[in-house]
């Protein structure tokens, strides 16, 4: 080596050796800094290319241990971000620990550096688009932290950082900056800070108490700004807000300024009434206001009162909303309160709601609903970028690397805007733009590309195919958030403003519920008689078991594509979602068989779909309710009423649909007679229980029973249970009869018991009994007063019932397994809520339902019979055939596998239990 490259390597490591200690010194604070308050993506990348650059200059330099420190670094942080998963806290030691390492291997006291050298700062972006603070980025996992502006306060010192590629030493400067951009105050003028929410810090491993220079600078405690609770048009008395946000209101005491003034007081903001400009500006040199509010009479004064908000803000630097009423929509007005720099314009007002709504928008901008946004970029650490400053701004986002991943990410999201790269493998932006211009409920969406093409001409060419707009990189994130914003904010205010004027909305098919509740009312109020028309009620059944199941962001996707292919198939009668998991449909031209036939088409359509969720087909449950415009209802809320109760009534129909007809008054009088004879029977104790055996197709000398319910009327006929427990149910003394039954069999388990006789008896339940807090606990002390082992009881449960009410009848059968107590699912079926409660219960029976039961199961019938007894054998359950009558149905159940059967082919149910079990060999 001659002495010139010797010198200069001299020099090189001279200088090296004078940073090394001050960028250990950077990485511990850093480490120091996540293991307290959490882990960041950027943060780990850049710790992750410092380790490859460090422990390769270490190596050059003959620092072999602190070289071999740097590369294991590298190893576990390059698997962590390969992985995409947080640190665990066993890692968190092990890189704290190397940190310690690698600072003894470090020769701190280099005579070659002063230790308060200064160190020239200087900015590379190494491949970056931007070098943004470190607290920019979204941190791994659920605590994003929340914008909340303050006061403005100074940055505390910056700290060193450095990038690029291999063999290069650049220095980036990060401040110690907000967690999350403040979009008041603009980043280049005032460093304002914001402060996070209190959240308990991850729990890190337990290092050593680092050394003071490692500890990160405190913050100044931050005092978060009033915020108040978003209002909603169809809340008449919006909810309550947090006091402290200080008012002024320049007024002229109009009707809607004093309704206005009343519903602010009330809602706990503190106003103060002004009658003249000048007031106001006294007021603003004084005490600084969170909000000035100005009637429509002082229009002509609105640039004088914009300079005194604007010279207000300057003096506190703080946030000073400004808004202003008008009577009128005039342009003129509009560019004076543009250039007077009012944040809002609030015109022809519809009452003080819409004013309230409005300001409440302003104050408290969280409250509308999230910004969604969809970034399709290639390069990871691009994408990451665009994702962190969005996310730390308020917004949900979604990142897809791979370009073909587009269109299903696209449905899954549904995003408000899409942030795209034009230069990507497989299709490029421009590509993408037509494909996802050609999805219907994409036509609109708003796509912004994102990319460093310099070519005019290709800008050109990608607002051609379809975008909205081009940002060149490098972007600095404040600009990012600004596009992003307006896109969306004019974009939803456009969807909101065709929702308004009616119509069939794009992305979702349906059409406003207001519109159609409209309509209904409309067509209600209509004094001409009415013979076509009506209203079809859809309902998904076991939505709550769905949203236990899937969470409710997949259940919200679920259903909006329930809605969007019903909104096709219903085309052009319109519908509209009603609630959570039910729909509703307004013809005005179709007959009740008219009416009946199109329920048909849709519960078919919406029953046989796949819907896809979470990666998986899923086929839903769906019932019907019909109620048509013919029937002499004065309001809409009792139309609705009724066709919602057919819907429920629908879940136990065969066809899973039910037309509502009106009840007879002889009907009517009979079931107000049948409820009063009900609770007679349960008062005189006078209820029957007739028996019907449960026999094994392989014999065995088990004695078992279902108990069934009976009421005798006036005229000595018995009544089925089925006519009873729905009166019951709706009656509220559905508890007394389900404990009134079980006090019996148990009292007469235990006389057979008393006479050799073990028995074992199956007793339906509801599941609004075992709903009741104090079921399980007082069923406990009845088999220990009837001295009964829980053994002799079987409970059983409809599986409807028990899909609607999964939640209580698990609770209470967790309740009742320790005491022997088991379980029996009746009306059972193939299907995914089948499946899921046979995860969900622990059961050790199962009863099919009446359609495997018959003498004509079709092929495909016989196929899911015997998959169906198949795959509950492999549960350890065993299968009852319910409500066999003749030996072929019999037969067929035999060869498919069943356990037990059950019907009149045995023995009629009766009062008498002297069925010969060890003689019944089928």
């Amino acid at each position: 080596m001659n002495p010139h490259d010797e010198s200069r390597l001299a020099e090189h490591r001279h200088a090296f050796l004078r940073l090394l200690p001050r960028r250990v010194e950077v990485i511990g604070r850093r480490l120091h800094r996540f293991l307290q308050d959490g882990w960041d993506i950027n943060g780990l990348s850049l710790m992750h290319d410092d380790a490859r650059f460090l422990g390769d200059a270490c190596g050059r330099h003959g620092l072999d241990a602190a070289s071999g420190h740097f590369a294991l670094m590298q190893t576990l942080l390059g698997d962590t971000l390969e992985q995409q998963a947080l640190p665990d806290p066993g890692l968190g030691e092990r890189l704290w620990h190397l940190v310690e390492d690698i600072g003894a291997a470090v020769p701190m006291n280099s005579d070659a550096a002063a230790p308060d050298a200064p160190v020239t700062r200087q900015v590379d972006h190494g491949g970056r688009a931007e070098t943004p603070p470190a607290n920019y980025w979204r941190r791994w996992g659920d605590d994003a932290p929340v914008a909340d502006r303050v006061a403005a306060a100074p940055a505390p010192e910056a700290e060193v950082a450095y990038a690029g590629e291999a063999g290069s030493y650049a220095p980036m400067v990060f401040d110690e900056a907000p967690a999350a951009l403040d979009p008041y105050v603009p980043r280049d003028t005032v460093p304002a800070r914001i402060a996070e929410p209190p959240r308990p810090a991850p729990a890190p491993p337990s290092p050593p108490a680092p050394a003071p220079s490692l500890a990160p600078a405190a913050a100044p405690p931050a005092t978060p700004r009033p915020r108040v609770t978003a209002m909603n048009e169809s809340t008449p008395n919006p909810p309550p807000v947090v006091a402290g946000i200080r008012v002024y209101h320049l007024t002229h005491h109009d009707p809607l300024s004093l309704e206005l003034d009343q519903r602010m007081e009330a809602l706990g903001y503190e106003v103060e009434l002004l009658e003249s400009a000048e007031e106001l500006t006294e007021l603003l040199g004084a005490i600084p206001a969170h909000l000035t509010l100005v009637d429509a009479h002082f229009s002509d004064q609105l640039e004088a009162i914009g300079q005194t908000v604007r010279e207000a803000r300057e003096r506190s630097q703080q946030a000073l909303l400004l808004v202003a009423l008008s009577q009128a929509d005039d342009i003129n007005l509009r560019l004076t309160a543009r250039r007077a720099g009012v944040d809002a314009l609030v015109v022809e007002p519809n009452g003080a709601a819409d004013v309230l709504k409005r300001l409440s928008l302003l104050l408290n901008p969280g409250s509308d609903a999230p910004y969604r946004v969809l970034i399709v970029e290639d390069d990871r650490n691009q994408a990451m970028f665009a994702e962190s400053i969005l996310r730390n701004a308020g917004m949900e986002t979604r990142v897809v690397l791979e370009a073909l991943d587009v269109l299903q990410s696209l449905h899954q999201f549904l995003p408000d805007l899409i942030l795209m790269d034009l230069h990507m493998p497989h299709a490029n932006g421009i590509e993408l733009t037509v494909l996802i211009r050609d999805q219907e409920p994409f036509l609109h969406t708003p796509i912004v590309f994102l990319s460093g093409e310099v070519d005019q001409d290709r800008h050109f060419d990608a607002l051609e195919a379809g975008g909205d707009d081009f940002i060149s990189k490098p972007v600095r994130p404040k600009h990012l958030i600004a596009a992003v914003q307006n896109r969306v904010t004019r974009h939803r205010a456009l969807e909101a403003r065709r929702a308004r004027r009616g119509g069939k909305n794009a992305q979702t098919g349906l059409y406003p519920r207001s519109e159609l509740l409209e309509n209904l009312e409309y067509l209600l109020a209509d004094s001409a008689e009415r013979s076509a028309g009506g209203v079809l009620f859809l309902e998904i059944e076991s939505v709550n078991l769905l949203r236990d199941r899937l969470g409710l962001t997949a259940l919200e996707q679920l259903l909006a594509g329930v809605g969007k292919l019903l909104g096709e198939r219903a085309e052009p009668t319109p519908a509209a979602r009603f609630g959570d998991g039910s729909y509703l449909i307004l013809d005005r031209e179709r007959d009740e068989a008219g009416l009946e036939a199109l329920a048909a088409q849709l519960r078919g359509a919406l029953v046989q779909h796949p819907f896809n969720v979470q990666g998986h087909p899923l086929r839903l449950r769906v019932s019907v309710g019909i109620c048509s415009l013919r029937h002499p209802f004065g309001e809409a809320g009792d139309l609705l009423n009724a066709a919602e109760r057919m819907a429920r009534e629908a879940r136990t129909s065969e066809k899973g649909i039910k037309r509502y007809e009106p009840v007879k008054p002889t009907e009517a009088v009979r079931e107000a007679a049948l409820v009063n004879s009900i609770r007679e029977a349960i008062a005189l104790n006078s209820l029957e229980l007739l028996y019907q055996p449960v026999v094994a197709v392989a014999g065995s000398d088990d004695s078992q029973y279902q108990v069934l319910l009976r009421l005798r009327d006036a005229s000595g006929k018995l009544i089925p249970a089925a006519e009873v427990i729905p009166l019951a149910e709706r009656g509220d003394f559905i508890l007394d009869i389900d404990r009134w039954v079980l006090q019996a069999s148990l009292k007469l388990i235990r006389d057979r018991r008393a006479d050799g006789r073990p028995l074992r008896l199956f007793i339906t339940q509801s599941a609004l009994t075992l709903a009741d807090p104090g079921q399980a606990t007082w069923l406990k002390s009845e088999l220990v007063a009837h001295d009964v082992p829980g053994t002799a009881v079987v409970m059983e449960l409809r599986l409807e019932d028990a899909a609607i009410h999964a939640g209580t009848v698990r609770q209470f059968c967790d309740a009742m397994v320790a005491d022997g107590v088991q379980f029996c699912l009746s009306q059972f079926e193939a299907g995914q809520h089948a499946e899921n409660l046979l995860d969900q219960l622990p059961l050790g029976f199962v009863k099919l339902a009446r359609k495997y039961t018959t003498n004509s199961l079709t092929p495909a019938l016989r196929d899911e019979l015997k998959v169906l007894i198949d795959r509950a054998h492999r549960r350890g359950l065993e299968v009852i055939g319910h409500g066999v009558e003749d030996a072929q149905a019999a037969a067929t159940l035999w060869m498919s596998g069943i356990d037990f059967i059950q019907g009149n082919l045995v023995q009629q149910a009766e009062r008498d239990m002297e069925f010969d079990f060890q003689q019944a060999v089928l």
